[in-house]
């Protein structure tokens, strides 16, 4: 511990540290259920970063955002500040982002293909200043000045920017010395990426420390990483690209894949949705354009290429549909090939199964550590992820949280089951939330499972003194942060209410501090609407592990819930309310999902414990 930067260990943190020495001495991998207000980033960065100087081992700090990156940097900040240790961490963000030319609205394959274009074509002003064969004067001066400190990526990116210098090309060079690298899931789980990543940096899974960040979003990302689909929108506009250049044969292949599509989905209702067979829609492509598969797709792949090579032509539709044509002559395991009609019909290879990616990264690796304030069950984490049960340590620790700070209460007699939803229960919610909100002094957040259930129960909450702030489906992050400065300026006056879905933004990607609410109420389960991909997902846990009701629907959908009611109490001297109300709350197969402190007291009269509790 002699590297951690503060002047004070918390209860619980110095449990987790120790554990966190253990995994790395033993070459183990750690799964951390570490409660908010632990201390989580200092807590696992200090022993990681000493480990890794005294062993020749770089740290790879993983995140979902990049917006999550700023604690680690801060905590490595401190570090060097306190400790005058001689290391190098370097924070890099996807390219995309720091990117100088204006691509913001790309997607990440469309950015890579993007830039791997004008680099090849030696049209990239920024990455010429950085390297023409070998380093310019420029970039050594700038990477030099970049490893005297722990920077954020923002930083470095103005810096370049000054000079003319690609941020990541500069980023990646310093990586190649960095003790810490602080990056995202994809710079690791997407295969590719990982591959070229690595290469670039000289480094090797298995002298690599691994700590995922908010590890129980790693799943689902890691399904979405290795996901792709093919869309009738994305075939009419490779039609353009086909025409543009000449291509006058692949706009009508385009056109007749567009045609599959569409005879695929006859018959189906809008909004529907049916499995498709790998065979089913290979067969029809080969049909329609006369030639081999892999042929054709090569085909579409140099329309792709040569679309890039158009001068300030920052997207190729061909090219995202040769990557998807690609992908979906591969195997069948662990995914689901669907089509979906809607307002554009979809064809789908979607991952069911992450360890598809993970289990090569997390056997290779020298030794990992996963922390989330919610991941519960940890078993079923290191089940999906792939990790050997002989290499795993499954841990859970205590809140640091005094107990009389926290109020925790379960609502029974009401329940957003859809089979019980109705005009009388919305009313039902709407009357309990309103009188708990008059035993609120301060700002209250309740998040619903989806904006119908949220709007149906908004509109029968009458006579409640505090303002009402609303999240929408179309909110854009300006519009987010207007909304919690406005429950700030409320704080002073009373309090407001703020009304939000679990698994949005405002339930998850929102650090509430200065114990800016009082209370939250979680209203409902976030149960997945059982979608073919779901349905797909369960079957496929069912096979693999006999789990998979629990593992495809209930456990992530309680995480979804437990993540939402984390919102109140951001920090060991916050002081809050927390109120579940549904009846299945109650339910053995749910309560098993909760924290092993989680102690909630069960009534139909919460106001008489609120109103304890406040005073």
């Amino acid at each position: 511990m002699s590297l951690f930067p503060f002047k004070d260990v918390r209860d619980g943190q110095r449990e987790f540290m120790q554990d966190v020495e253990s995994s790395l001495r033993e070459g183990k991998h750690l799964m951390a259920h570490a409660p908010t207000g632990l201390g989580k980033t200092a807590a696992v960065i200090s022993p990681a970063l000493e480990f890794s100087l005294k062993n020749n081992k770089t740290v790879f700090f993983l995140t979902p955002k990049h917006t999550q990156h700023t604690i680690v940097i801060d905590t490595l900040k401190r570090i060097h500040k306190k400790f005058k240790t001689s290391f190098v961490a370097v924070d890099i963000i996807g390219k995309q982002w720091t990117c100088p030319h204006k691509v913001r609205d790309l997607d990440s394959r469309e950015f890579n293909e993007f830039c791997r274009a004008i680099k090849r074509e030696e049209r990239c002003k920024y990455y010429n200043s950085v390297r023409r064969g070998k380093l310019s004067e420029k970039a050594k001066q700038m990477i030099a000045k970049v490893k005297m400190e722990p920077m954020h990526a923002e930083k470095v990116a103005e810096l370049c920017s000054d000079k003319g210098l690609c941020p990541y090309e500069i980023a990646t060079e310093i990586g190649k010395d960095a003790n810490v690298i602080v990056c995202d899931y994809f710079h690791i789980f997407s295969p590719q990426v990982r591959k070229a990543f690595l290469s670039k940096l000289n480094k090797e899974l298995d002298n690599m420390i691994l700590v995922i960040d908010e590890a129980h979003n790693l799943p689902s990302r890691v399904r979405k990483l290795l996901s792709n689909n093919l869309t009738e929108f994305s075939l009419n506009r490779a039609v353009g690209e086909a025409n543009f250049l000449g291509f006058k044969t692949l706009a009508d292949d385009f056109r007749d894949i567009a045609g599959i599509l569409r005879e695929l989905g006859k018959g189906m209702a809008k909004f529907d949705e049916r499995k498709v067979k790998k065979d089913e829609f290979a067969d029809a492509l080969i049909g329609k354009v006369g030639m081999k598969y892999n042929e054709f797709v090569e085909s579409v792949n140099d329309l792709g290429e040569e679309v890039l090579n158009i001068p300030n032509r920052h997207r190729s539709y061909s090219k995202a549909i040769g990557g998807f044509l690609d992908s979906w002559d591969k195997e069948d395991r662990g995914y689901a090939r669907i089509l979906k009609k809607g307002k554009d019909t979809v064809l789908s290879r979607t991952c069911l199964d992450p360890s598809l990616s993970s289990m090569t990264v997390f056997d290779d690796s020298y030794s990992s550590v996963f922390m989330s304030g919610t991941l519960i069950p940890v078993g079923m984490y290191m089940d999906v992820m792939g990790l050997k049960p002989e290499r795993t340590e499954l841990r859970e620790y205590m809140s640091p949280f005094p107990e009389e700070n926290r109020l925790l209460l379960l609502v029974p007699g009401v329940t957003t089951k859809f089979s019980e939803r109705s005009d009388y229960m919305y009313r039902r919610y709407a009357r309990i939330i309103s009188e708990i909100a008059a035993e609120v002094p301060g700002n209250l957040a309740v998040f619903f499972p989806s904006y119908q259930v949220m709007d149906s129960v908004g509109g029968n909450m009458k006579g409640i003194k505090k303002s009402i702030l609303a999240e929408r489906r179309e909110m854009k992050k300006d519009d987010r942060i207007q909304l919690c400065n406005r429950l700030v300026n409320l704080s002073a006056n009373g309090g407001g209410i703020l009304l939000g879905v679990q698994a949005g933004s405002l339930s998850e990607g929102v650090d509430y501090a200065n114990n800016l609410l009082d209370a939250v109420i979680v209203v409902g389960l976030p149960l997945e609407t059982p979608t073919l991909e779901i349905k797909s997902l369960i079957e496929y846990y069912d096979f693999k592990f006999e789990r998979g009701w629990d593992y495809g629907y209930i456990y992530p959908a309680m995480n979804r819930a437990l993540q939402a009611a984390g919102r109140c109490i951001r920090s060991e001297t916050d002081r809050g309310a927390i109120v579940l109300m549904d009846e299945r709350f109650k339910w053995q197969n749910y309560r098993k999902c909760f924290p092993k402190d989680f102690e909630f007291v069960t009534t139909e009269i919460p106001t008489k414990y609120l109103r304890r509790f406040f005073q």
